[in-house]
């Protein structure tokens, strides 16, 4: 069987919020953050330093939502 260029073109991935959301997609599914560009370039052509600001900004939003706040200590002590 014969296969044309066509059949081989994967979609552009460079939008950072397109990137974003994959990024978000991949974490709720439970992908490590070392595997998310891996698993995004088989199927994409990514912008690697959007990708890389995108994980930036998910993985702080992130860890500021599981930081504690200075309330929930005051119950503690």
């Amino acid at each position: 069987m014969r296969y044309t260029h066509e059949d081989n073109i994967k979609t552009r991935l460079t939008n950072r919020f397109q990137l974003r959301i994959a990024v978000e997609k991949l974490l709720e599914q439970g992908v490590a953050e070392d595997l998310i560009p891996v698993r995004l370039a088989r199927i994409f052509y990514v912008d690697l330093d959007e990708l890389n600001a995108a994980l930036d900004i998910v993985l702080r939003a992130k860890r500021q939502s599981e930081a504690p706040r200075s309330e929930d200590l005051s119950a503690v002590a």
